[in-house]
């Protein structure tokens, strides 16, 4: 009998056609990457993000999610005016496992009952491809699903899972933990807590040493992806949407996670941050809507503030609807404005909370602010919006909203700076970098990654973060197109240099 090699060709078609349709598969280190304008010298840190690339065809073919992608790290380098580039795959038990066989052992997007049999015991199937944070001299790579894994700053090199010094006992935990500037704490939480299906919820809190402080275990009213959530000094806010998650389904083989239609209302969890017990969370109802990303949140006069975009419908088309069916996307029939909630959380859950204001209309997302006031009173964000007037360039590779526009929005001033780069180009998250250590609250730089379809290449901008409106200040050109990733984070320069300590290959002590 003659051996059959399974085939190395790639799906060209995924369910969500808002992502590229190929993969990078790269590995590798640019040296001084090519600047159009000038860099300040004084910029000293790391650009970090993270995307889903495939490392080999999916079990699923065409069915595949962009979801399931395993996590490739990149780094842009700045120091005394120089850029360098790196990028890494995530060395996740799962990347390890199909490395060794040359083909995808793991099946569905989060779902164990789809996997080959032989990597049943694999300690975790996470591809930790959804964001890159640091905290407590540790770069973390993280994905809802799992612990983060450490990554060394410098080399991106895997180091292992990261246990908070073996005080973390969740198995799942957020990719979107919020720091406190002020204290030096990563307020975070895991969902589906006690396995899948399970609407147990983890919330907890990393001191700056990282060990875990504050802990309190509740249920949900139901499971569901949450996907983001709000942090502020007294308090922890989740958005509990109609995104379920269903162990039936994925028994069956479909997908984690079904969008129920059918529900007309949504919720926001509200629970103490400082020795809550579980009895403390109360749920208040808001109306039916679809969270992707938070904003920010703080506290004023007794109220929550909670920013974010809703979207009108699910976002995500991959996942069916109650009956099977998926969503098919299109930009003119769902938008995701800008939403400002304002309530007292200790008023009575019996009362409706409706959004107060209607801070931006249209399609918007990946809004970001300067990190060091999250939970904070701030005065602006940054976040890509569609600008219908301008064209959307749609080959089926570009995003399928048509990010084309960065925008920042002023609530001092009230108004709003666009830039926008040219046709068939659309960006991907905004980051902010602080002008220097002891610069003023949103004083810096935006960072944003622009792919541009014509050349087939992307190019990293940098912005004065107050002047968009004015172009970048500098252009720095990638002599390749990366893929649409997630997220990412700066890092200051004396922290990457904290953060790189050799790589030791084992779990954090």
């Amino acid at each position: 009998m003659v051996h059959v090699v399974p085939s190395t060709i790639f799906p060209r078609v995924y369910q969500m056609s808002a992502w590229n349709h190929d993969v990078m598969r790269f590995e590798g280190d640019v040296y001084e990457l090519e600047v159009i304008g000038s860099l300040p010298t004084d910029l000293h840190g790391a650009f970090y993000r993270v995307q889903p690339d495939h490392a080999f065809p999916p079990m699923f073919g065409e069915d595949e999610i962009p979801l399931n992608g395993d996590g490739n790290i990149c780094c842009f380098y700045f120091e005394n005016g120089h850029v360098d580039f790196k990028n890494r795959y995530v060395r996740t038990p799962k990347f390890e496992a199909e490395r060794a066989a040359r083909r995808a052992l793991f099946g569905r997007y989060r779902n164990k009952y789809t996997d080959d049999p032989r990597v049943r015991d694999v300690l975790t199937r996470t591809t930790a491809n959804t964001h890159v944070i640091y905290h407590a001299n540790k770069i973390m790579a993280l994905k809802e699903d799992a612990p983060p894994f450490e990554i060394d700053a410098s080399t991106l090199e895997t180091v292992g899972l990261v246990n908070y010094n073996n005080t973390f006992h969740c198995p799942t935990h957020t990719a979107h933990p919020k720091a406190d500037s002020d204290t030096g704490e990563l307020v975070a939480f895991g969902y589906e807590a006690k396995g899948d299906g399970s609407p147990d919820i983890c919330s907890f809190t990393v001191d700056k040493e990282g060990y875990v402080t504050e802990e309190v275990w509740f249920k949900a009213p139901w499971a569901c992806m949450i996907h983001d959530f709000w942090a502020t000094e007294n308090y922890v806010i989740f958005p509990i949407n109609g995104l379920k998650a269903s162990v039936e389904q994925m028994q069956k083989g479909g997908e984690h996670f079904y969008w129920d239609e059918n529900l007309d209302h949504q919720l926001l969890g509200v629970i103490p941050r400082r020795g809550a017990k579980p009895e403390d969370v109360k749920w208040f109802k808001t109306s039916r809507g679809c969270y992707s990303h938070t904003i920010n949140a703080y506290e004023e006069d007794g109220n929550l503030v909670l920013d974010a975009n809703v979207w009108t419908d699910c976002v995500f088309p991959f996942f069916p609807n109650s009956q099977g069916k998926k969503f098919h996307y299109d930009p003119k029939n769902i938008r995701s404005p800008v939403l400002r909630y304002r309530f007292d959380p200790k008023g009575s859950t019996e009362v409706m909370v409706h959004p107060q204001q209607v801070i931006q209309e249209g399609v918007n997302e990946f809004g970001r602010v300067d990190d060091r006031l999250l939970g904070k009173k701030y005065d602006r964000y940054w976040i890509l919006t569609v600008d219908p007037t301008k064209q959307i360039y749609s080959n089926g590779t570009a995003a399928q909203a048509g990010f084309n526009t960065l925008l920042c929005h002023n609530f001092k001033t009230g108004k709003k700076q666009t830039y926008y780069h040219g046709n068939d180009v659309t960006f991907q998250e905004p980051c902010f970098v602080p002008r220097s250590g002891g610069a003023s609250p949103e004083e810096g730089y935006i960072v944003i990654l622009a792919d541009l379809y014509r050349e087939s290449r992307s190019q990293l901008l940098l912005f004065d973060a107050q002047n968009i409106d004015k172009g970048p200040i500098a252009q720095i050109k990638l002599p390749l197109k990366l893929l649409d990733g997630l997220h990412g984070s700066w890092v200051d320069g004396k922290d990457v240099d904290l953060a790189s300590k050799g790589t030791t290959g084992k779990v954090d002590q």
